[in-house]
């Protein structure tokens, strides 16, 4: 059965993969141009001026490679390196409307700038994977997963926990 906690359930509803496929670019490796602390201030404000659903709506576009007059402010990219996995094709599991009104929601629920620096997180590719709510196939009778098993996508996990207990 699977295990859901507050913080997963949050990271699945905030991650953008399940309406978007990313542009190949905001995924390649670069230096960062701004702090993520700095960013998500200058994008709270920005949020702030314009509202949730507009913002939403733009970051998408961004991440979709798309022109908008916002780009270089709302890129998660300028204080991130974005995790090339969402660059992958794939289908929209949601339509980027149901996207964006629940995590409107959920910025409403959590705060804005705790809401922008779990996305950040997401994005860096701290995602859900079914292993870690308990979805994941079995193991074998010595406890090793499969031999096709992917590596835990967990990798933000740490920095989180760290910035959490300053």
């Amino acid at each position: 059965m699977a295990r859901f906690t507050e913080d997963t359930l949050q990271r699945i509803l905030i991650n953008p993969f399940y309406a978007i496929t990313a542009a190949v670019q905001p995924t390649e490796q670069h230096v960062e141009l701004a702090e993520e602390a700095d960013w998500v201030q200058e994008n709270a404000s920005h949020m702030r001026e314009i509202g949730a659903e507009q913002w939403l709506r733009q970051l998408l576009d961004v991440l979709e490679g798309k022109p908008c007059a916002q780009s270089q402010l709302i890129s998660p990219s300028r204080a991130i390196n974005i995790d090339p996995l969402f660059a992958s094709a794939h289908p929209p599991l949601v339509q980027q409307q149901m996207w964006i009104d629940v995590n409107a929601k959920q910025i409403r629920s959590m705060g804005i700038e705790g809401w922008l620096e779990q996305l950040l997180e997401v994005l860096g590719g701290d995602i859900v994977t079914a292993e870690e709510i308990g979805s994941a196939p079995p193991r074998d009778a010595f406890g090793s997963p499969p031999p096709h098993k992917a590596q835990s996508r967990r990798r933000g996990k740490r920095k989180r926990n760290k910035r959490r207990h300053k």
